[in-house]
């Protein structure tokens, strides 16, 4: 069975990753971004997405963000994932927009916000209003293609806990008090 976040950053990724990790899953989270760089290039190869992760059950993170790019992978193939991995579970990982919004700004000392006003070549108001666009496009994506599923999770992560992952995955053996904040952004 495999577990993929299918939300942006900044909401709960590194906790969701130790939630799964402390449970027993054999997790992988950014890496680097090269988790994202990975997927893109099976799929342009035509190998099965997770071809040189396989051993992995539990997936958060997957992007990359340059300067010179932004590649949102777990945007990009969610569909194509679920389609080769017809067992997986899905969860779409969220917050308050403008909590998300703010979170991005501070992080790594606002080198992210940069990186994408280079992407962008535009300002911070026009970066945010990107932003904002991406979000609510993916979301509204994601809930219209999950509709009525019962292996996808929406998941507010500042009203949500454990013990509704616990019930998602439907395992006894899960611990619902591994779920906390983690990597909290100063």
């Amino acid at each position: 069975m495999k577990v993929f976040q299918i939300g942006f950053n900044k909401c709960g990724t590194t906790s969701l990753n130790h939630f799964f990790s402390r449970n027993g899953y054999k997790a992988i989270h950014w890496d680097y971004g090269n988790l994202a760089l990975k997927l893109e290039e099976n799929s342009q190869l035509g190998r099965p997405l997770l071809s040189a992760y396989e051993e992995y059950n539990f997936f958060s993170d997957m992007e990359l963000v340059t300067s010179e790019r932004c590649l949102y992978a777990f945007e990009k193939y969610f569909q194509e994932l679920d389609r080769q991995y017809p067992d997986s579970y899905f969860i779409l990982n969220t917050r308050p927009v403008d909590k998300w919004i703010n979170s991005r700004l501070k992080h790594g000392g606002g080198s992210y916000l940069r990186r994408f006003q280079d992407i962008y070549s535009c300002d911070r108001e026009e970066v945010i209003l990107h932003w904002k666009h991406e979000w609510y496009r993916h979301h509204s994506t994601v809930l219209q293609y999950f509709y009525g599923r019962e292996n996808f999770l929406l998941f507010d992560i500042e009203t949500d806990g454990g013990d509704k992952l616990k019930s998602f995955i439907g395992c006894t053996e899960i611990n619902a008090s591994y779920y906390g904040h983690t990597h909290k952004t100063a």
